[in-house]
């Protein structure tokens, strides 16, 4: 029997593996317009851009109605043991790692050095995600106190309002008059919160297939805005532009819209069998596979005489790290207490 779960599980797979190839691809980040590198690199990072922002929707999606299942109480406790813990744990561990790799010195560490480590993503660097994840979470009792009679209303209401003035407007105002500034905003879908009422409407919307068809239109409008106005004025400039980038700007809206309706179509098509079964088991993983990827991106990086610019390696590197980190995970797994670092 086909489910929410199911086509989500299947989202959250393809989600957990383009934010691995973001990382691999993590030279987008040293722009070089000499070299043949970066433009693949630029259309790697924008191809891969929707994953970040469908990570969110699914929070959104999988705790609003929370309240059906525990109370408010019991709600912080497990998000606390499932994201909190493992976060802080892991950066602990990183910690250690650079000590031993000689890129932290023990004289260095104090308070402020573990607080601006962990809260201010100094240490793991891409465990910037968490933070605002952790304002969905303590968001999420606003957003599913809303009736359900009327949630479908008002959070059509938040996406549209929430576009035009957080999305729309501050885009064409950059695009076309970067000396000014719109004053304007909703605050309730302010940043990343836009992904919950969004995530939501997408969720529970059955779309006809020409409503389909101007979401992926706009999907790749949106994917092509990315590519080709981030190479453009970074070229233009020497250095990169982030004019068309941003999680809650109008390009990665539209391709992340554009790209959960798709994989929720996907999902609903071939989630049953062998396929879903897979896709099932890998869903077990894609936490850990987020959490422990940077040990091995470190490990190329400090450890080995890898290319990281090579497309080999920005291409190839997800199917050889996911095996292991899946392993490795399956065994701390069997291990009573440590079993609750990797959820």
């Amino acid at each position: 029997m086909k489910t929410k779960k199911d086509y989500l599980t299947l989202i959250s797979v393809v989600s957990a593996f383009a934010v691995l190839l973001l990382h691999t691809n993590n030279c987008f980040w040293s722009f070089n317009p000499t070299e043949r590198y970066w433009k693949t690199a630029n259309i790697i990072e924008c191809v891969n851009y929707f994953a970040v922002p469908l990570f969110f929707m699914i929070s959104g999606i999988t705790l609003i109605d929370f309240r059906e299942k525990y109370t408010l109480k019991t709600y912080f406790i497990k998000r606390i043991k499932k994201t909190v813990i493992p976060f802080v744990f892991w950066n602990f561990v990183a910690l250690a790692y650079l000590i031993k790799r000689d890129k932290v010195e023990i004289n260095q560490i104090n308070l402020k050095f573990i607080y601006q480590g962990i809260c201010n993503s100094k240490l793991v660097s891409i465990f910037w995600f968490f933070g605002p994840l952790f304002i969905i979470y303590l968001c999420m009792p606003l957003f599913g106190a809303i009736d359900k009679s009327k949630r479908k209303e008002i959070f059509t209401y938040l996406v549209i309002l929430g576009g035009i003035l957080n999305i729309l407007i501050p885009f064409l105002f950059a695009v076309f008059w970067p000396d000014l500034t719109f004053p304007y905003s909703i605050r309730a879908v302010g940043g990343y919160l836009y992904w919950i009422p969004l995530g939501w409407i997408l969720d529970n919307t059955e779309f006809t297939g020409k409503q389909r068809c101007m979401i992926y239109l706009g999907a790749i409008v949106g994917l092509v805005l990315h590519i080709v106005g981030t190479y453009n004025l970074s070229m233009e400039a020497g250095k990169i532009v982030e004019t068309y980038k941003g999680y809650e700007n109008l390009p990665s809206v539209l391709y992340a819209a554009g790209m959960f309706v798709f994989l929720k179509q996907v999902g609903l098509k071939c989630m049953n069998g062998k396929k879903g079964r897979f896709i099932n088991w890998l869903g077990k993983y894609t936490f850990p596979i987020y959490l422990i990827q940077v040990f091995l991106l470190w490990e190329v990086r400090y450890n080995t005489s890898i290319d990281v610019k090579s497309i080999t390696y920005r291409l190839g590197a997800p199917f050889v790290m996911i095996p292991i980190i899946i392993i490795f995970t399956a065994c701390l797994r069997k291990i009573p207490i440590v079993k609750n670092i990797v959820p």
